[in-house]
């Protein structure tokens, strides 16, 4: 687990040694011990990469294909190099703004940015800040979550059991180690099996298809475009899927603060954690693509017979979301301490009263992103939804207007910003607005239509998951459904 070294256990130590029955006013006259951040530059890497190559790089494929393989990878280039620039923008904020000098959340980089500007600009950005971080956190632990129990589903394809059943147990699988894990790299080892179950995730699929061959797939009415016929609700959900899976910035600032150097950021995130996202979304992307063409849906590990190979994917599909659960679940659940508890919110009080007031947050976070995840049961749409609602404003329009406020207000010691990239700045403002506008109402409007196709929230949804043919007759592998299909009604 990550400490800060063996000074700084003696002091909480000395501060602890009263016992935990003492009230609440003597605890909260602790000094309260000055954070220093212990992550390196690789550690630091891992965890963007945990971050953001998350659930969304399974919907990749899906969005390859509202573009066609050649404009599709385009866009992914270029959406990937906006929120690499979106994001040195917001390490320039944190690093050069001398209010936001130790700043360790968004909302403590969104008040320092905005320190100098008058009043209700200072409330409006807090309150935009705080409610898109959270809401889009809480959003995440929802689909996490959700993927997490699907993926358990597909694992005992055999046991008959309903999707938020499934979700209920993941939710019990993650509970001791979210129970002890109060920083991001409090479990280092956890970070690095969450890549590599990533990569089982994407390349199991793939190198069963590669092996069995195209004729596995039944998809003999699917087709393959360089560029394919455009739609308006196609491109919206596209772009929705590619800003999901492609943004940290409303986890960056908590990223910068547990670094031993926040100057090294640059290289942790540009040099050594984007080209793995780029490889990783290219190949997950094309790769799907090559295989399933303008059929592509769901996660691209769904579209696997039920057999060994299922299987597995499926087992690293569980461990990857329940890392990634827990990487964001400690933002989450630390700010919600902070508001309601915060004489026990430091991460390296070992004291029992904030270890069960830490515990007590987890489950009932626990518990509502289990509500949330089967009240929006249907993988691609809540991807999209979370994409087009959240992901704008928290990832792109708060961190370019942060950085703005800082130019303005920074006088002689302001960045310097070429005219190509104020218009690229302008460009990726502009397209936000756009997308949270016309795309939030293309996916709501997507949704509602699915949930009379697939069932009401909490409903079974069985289907991927049950290898029957009440449940998946569609599914890859089921050929013996389409004989029985008129005997037996289809969910």
């Amino acid at each position: 687990m990550a400490s800060s070294g063996e000074e700084e256990n003696t002091r909480m130590s000395d501060e602890s040694t009263a016992s935990d029955d003492q009230d609440v006013t003597s605890e909260t006259t602790h000094s309260k011990p000055a954070y220093h951040g212990s992550n390196s530059v690789w550690l630091t890497a891992g965890i963007i990469v945990a971050d953001v190559v998350g659930a969304g790089i399974l919907g990749m494929p899906r969005a390859v294909a509202r573009f066609g393989w050649a404009l599709g990878a385009v866009v992914m280039v270029v959406l990937l190099a906006a929120n690499v620039h979106i994001s040195i923008l917001m390490w320039k904020v944190r690093v050069g703004c001398a209010e936001c000098d130790g700043a360790r959340t968004y909302l403590d980089l969104c008040r320092g940015a905005f320190a100098k500007a008058p009043a209700w600009q200072q409330r409006t950005a807090a309150c935009l800040t705080g409610w898109s971080q959270y809401s889009f956190l809480f959003g995440l632990l929802g689909i996490y979550l959700l993927s997490a129990g699907k993926g358990l589903g597909m694992l005992f394809f055999r046991n008959q059991l309903c999707l938020p059943v499934w979700s209920a147990l993941a939710a019990l699988l993650l509970w001791p180690f979210a129970g002890t894990a109060r920083e991001m790299g409090s479990y280092q080892s956890l970070v690095w099996i969450n890549i590599i179950t990533l990569c089982g995730t994407v390349l199991i699929p793939l190198g069963y298809y590669t092996v069995a061959g195209a004729q596995e797939l039944e998809r003999s009415d699917a087709h393959w475009y360089a560029v394919s016929p455009l739609t308006v609700t196609g491109v919206l959900s596209g772009l929705s899927t590619y800003t999901f899976g492609m943004t940290s910035q409303f986890m960056l600032a908590e990223i910068i603060s547990e670094m031993k150097d926040p100057m090294q950021l640059p290289k942790a995130y540009a040099t050594l954690s984007a080209p793995f996202q780029l490889t990783a979304f290219l190949v997950a992307g094309l790769g799907g693509y090559y295989w399933m063409g303008d059929k592509s849906a769901g996660m691209m590990n769904e579209n696997l017979p039920f057999n060994a190979a299922f299987q597995v994917a499926s087992t690293c599909l569980v461990i990857h979301m329940l890392i990634s659960y827990l990487i964001k679940g400690v933002v989450f659940c630390m700010s919600i301490l902070k508001k309601a508890k915060p004489q026990y919110a430091h991460p390296h009080d070992s004291r029992k009263r904030t270890l069960a007031a830490w515990n007590a947050v987890v489950l009932l976070v626990l518990f509502a992103a289990w509500l949330i995840a089967n009240l929006v049961p249907f993988f691609g749409d809540a991807v999209d939804l979370l994409g087009a609602s959240l992901t704008p404003i928290s990832c792109w329009i708060i961190p370019i207007m942060m950085f703005v406020r800082y130019y303005m207000d920074a006088g002689e010691n302001r960045p310097r910003v070429s005219s190509f990239e104020w218009v690229c700045i302008v460009g990726e403002l502009l397209l936000a607005v756009l997308l949270m506008i016309f795309g939030t109402f293309s996916s709501i409007v997507t949704l509602m239509e699915h949930w009379h196709t697939y069932g009401p929230p909490f409903d079974c949804h069985c289907e991927g998951i049950w290898n029957t043919c009440e449940c998946s007759a569609d599914h890859i592998g089921m050929d013996m459904c389409s004989l029985i299909r008129g005997e037996v009604p289809t969910s």
